[in-house]
């Protein structure tokens, strides 16, 4: 055991995987990468049948495929030969070698990061005489007051933290001293039993007994976690201090060294990168507790807590998947209930697909690189961030999370509030549809709403909504208004369909953030993360399920076994009716309406989605999906500063360069409409059938029963006809009533 802790104990990598590649019939191979994700798994093409896994062979129409298994849940997948028959690029069926007929295949995890290691890991050794005195009382202030007094196990501080737990009925605090964490990070698994506590115990008197204190706190400030850079691990005081101040731990001042101490706790939580609030919060508590043991003067205690949090970051290297690498540390954190992760050799299973997140990458990159050129000049660089989720199944696929991690850590994806401007009006759309589904409303995507200028009180005063370049509108459909983005209809449909029945759909859909039932919420008034928007947006692509945010299957050990396992946790939240009509309305938002501009980018097969511009053109949106992926983007400068960009001129780009790298080979499968759904031929304009002498037709979308009857009244075929004609169905409504 004294060779482990004197030796590399934690030089063996934690490898990220990303999801597992799944094969269904009707996928087409090309836009799979089928060949790319055989060659990166290292599969060997063979003739005839693929007898051993990891083989395959191909013949005119079909892939002979031998899956290996893999396991990245509780229950383990077994793999074995399957014969796949292709038909013009598409699987047309899977079948084993019995003849039995399969739903789809799965090809095992991808590695897509190391998060740790030689390579990955970044570690300088310092001898405890390099590391300032005050950056070692701010770590035992910090972490274990009573560190040179006890003999490894602090039992006042395993008392109080008993209290403590019982009192608030939880695990509420730790009693570990650093020789305890020292122990049960680098020897022992994270799983909170009495064994492990026990041997937790056991490991730290012997640590005790064959270390002096200066050993001990020596390796502990060596190898303790200090957050992510990418898909590099910061390990130790010396590295930390580079990686945080761009300078030595033997130059760090006073609140500095509180800073670092503070974040050992927690380094995702605390990171003054990402929360600056919640570090200053941490940093003042250590401070404190370093005045209460005599380690600082007052004043200086004083000085130091005013000081606001300051940090000079150095420039990390790029790498694929850093923010999620990072994102991924955080939710780790919290499912294996804030047992710290500098334990090393661990598998984190996600739900990250490499294909995609390397498009994802790419379009941000180049994206941001043409935008730039059109949008207004700043002192800062222009960001922008990317989310897409599976809708079938609620995993997330892709994060960017701004122009470059080697810049700039901060996740926008996932920890950016801006306002969604217009990106937010189909959920005033799904809940005037689902309000009709269950039978208390009666607009369809043809009813009429007015366009036209309005004035609503309000406690600050009247409020007059805007439409974009001050265009005016009469009377126009729910359709046109999605489609063009028309405010002042907006308004007025959400105030028709209830303003808490808004809220309540919004709620169902996914949106977390604070809500209030106001007019100004269906223009996107208040804020949201990216990664809240993609997974309100996946409950209307999936037909009206709502997921939770799920990016990781599970952590395991080296050697497999399961230290977190995670499910995706679902509910049915909207009538799958009216979200197929609320998809449908914006599949015209790319063919005819604010995005139609998507066809020129490449996006030539049918998609749904929605733009978004916040007021001074703060935020540039674009949200849409296919039946396979949805994605959201946002562009914008970190300061809210105006860019100029509209959700057409500035994110759509970016969408549109990852939908279309998706699909490189063919579209997506058609969308199948539930059942309740019917269809009739309209006259856009009124939105009535349709008649011969309508100048335009469009096939509308309905819930069964909610058709229009009346023919267009804009466009007679024969006035006398269909006058005679009104009068029979008038006078035939007479008849019924009198016999009811």
């Amino acid at each position: 055991m004294g060779r482990g802790v004197a030796g590399d104990a934690w030089e063996v990598p934690s490898i990220l995987y990303g999801r597992p590649t799944e094969i269904r019939k009707g996928d087409h191979l090309g836009n799979l990468r089928f060949a790319e994700r055989l060659r990166k798994l290292s599969y060997i093409r063979v003739d005839g049948k693929p007898s051993a896994a990891g083989t395959y062979s191909e013949e005119a129409g079909r892939v002979s495929i031998y899956t290996r298994d893999y396991r990245v849940e509780e229950i383990p997948h077994n793999g074995g030969p399957v014969d796949i028959e292709v038909r013009e690029g598409r699987v047309a069926s899977i079948v084993t070698p019995a003849g039995a007929p399969l739903d789809a295949i799965h090809l095992e995890p991808e590695e897509v990061a190391r998060v740790m290691g030689p390579r990955k890991e970044a570690r300088r050794m310092v001898p405890l005489s390099a590391i300032p005195a005050v950056l070692q009382n701010a770590v035992i202030a910090a972490e274990d007051g009573r560190f040179y007094s006890h003999f490894g196990i602090d039992l006042y501080g395993v008392a109080r933290a008993a209290a403590a737990n019982l009192r608030q009925m939880r695990f509420a605090q730790g009693g570990s001293t650093i020789t305890q964490q020292l122990a049960k990070n680098f020897f022992l698994s994270p799983k909170k039993t009495i064994g492990r506590k026990l041997r937790e115990a056991e490991i730290a008197l012997i640590l005790e007994l064959r270390y002096g204190k200066k050993e001990i706190l020596e390796m502990y400030l060596n190898k303790i976690y200090f957050g992510q850079e990418g898909s590099r691990g910061i390990y130790g005081i010396e590295e930390a201090s580079g990686f945080y101040f761009s300078k030595r731990a033997a130059d760090l001042s006073l609140e500095e060294a509180a800073l670092l101490a503070g974040i050992i706790r927690s380094p995702n939580r605390y990171s003054p990168l990402r929360e600056p609030a919640a570090a200053m919060e941490r940093r003042n508590a250590v401070l404190q507790r370093m005045r209460q043991f005599g380690m600082i003067p007052e004043e200086e205690y004083r000085r130091a807590a005013r000081s606001p949090v300051r940090t000079l970051p150095r420039r990390p290297p790029a790498n694929l998947a850093a923010y999620f690498a990072d994102y991924i540390q955080r939710v780790s954190e919290d499912a294996l209930g804030g047992e710290k992760l500098y334990r090393t050799g661990y598998r984190f299973y996600t739900t990250l697909d490499p294909v995609q997140q390397a498009a994802a990458e790419e379009a941000v990159a180049k994206g941001l690189a043409e935008i730039g050129k059109s949008a207004l000049p700043s002192d800062e660089p222009l960001q922008a961030a990317l989310v897409a989720v599976d809708p079938a199944t609620g995993e997330l696929t892709a994060m960017v999370g701004g122009r470059g991690y080697g810049e700039t850590q901060f996740n926008r994806a996932a920890d950016a509030h801006r306002q969604p401007g217009s990106a937010f009006k189909p959920f005033v759309l799904l809940a005037a549809m689902d309000r009709t589904a269950r039978g208390k409303g009666k607009a369809t995507l043809s009813t009429m709403v007015s366009g036209q200028p309005l004035t609503i009180p309000t406690p600050g005063g009247p409020w007059s909504p805007a439409n974009f370049d001050g265009k005016t509108y009469g009377n126009i459909t729910v359709r046109r208004m999605i489609e063009e983005s028309v405010n002042t209809a907006a308004v007025r449909l959400a105030m028709d369909t209830g303003l808490a029945e808004v809220v309540k759909t919004a709620r169902a859909s996914g949106i977390t953030s604070p809500l209030s039932p106001v007019p100004s919420m269906a223009l996107g008034s208040f804020e949201v993360t990216p990664v809240e928007l993609a997974y309100a947006y996946a409950t209307i692509a999936s037909g009206g399920v709502r997921y939770e945010p799920f990016p990781l299957f599970s952590v395991t050990t080296a050697d497999g076994e399961i230290v977190s396992a995670e499910k995706v946790r679902w509910e049915r939240a909207i009538d799958p009716r009216a979200a197929y009509l609320s998809g449908y309305a914006m599949e015209g938002v790319l063919e005819r309406g604010t995005a139609k501009s998507a066809k020129a980018l490449g996006v030539y097969f049918p998609a749904s989605g929605k733009t978004g511009t916040t007021d001074g053109s703060r935020d540039s949106w674009f949200a849409g999906y296919t039946p396979d992926v949805v994605c959201v983007v946002w562009v914008g400068y970190d300061s809210g500063g105006d860019t100029g960009l509209t959700g057409a001129q500035g994110a759509l780009a970016i969408w549109a360069r990852f939908l279309r790298a998706l699909y490189p080979s063919a579209g997506p499968v058609v969308l199948v409409p539930p059942g309740g759904i019917v269809t009739a031929e309209i006259d856009p304009e009124s939105g009535f059938l349709a008649t011969s002498a309508c100048p335009q037709v469009f096939r509308e979308a309905y819930l069964e029963g909610t058709a229009p009857k009346e023919t267009c009244p804009l466009h007679p075929v024969n006035p006398v006809v269909d006058t005679f004609i009104k009068g029979i169905r008038g006078f035939g409504e007479i008849f019924r009533n009198l016999f009811k």
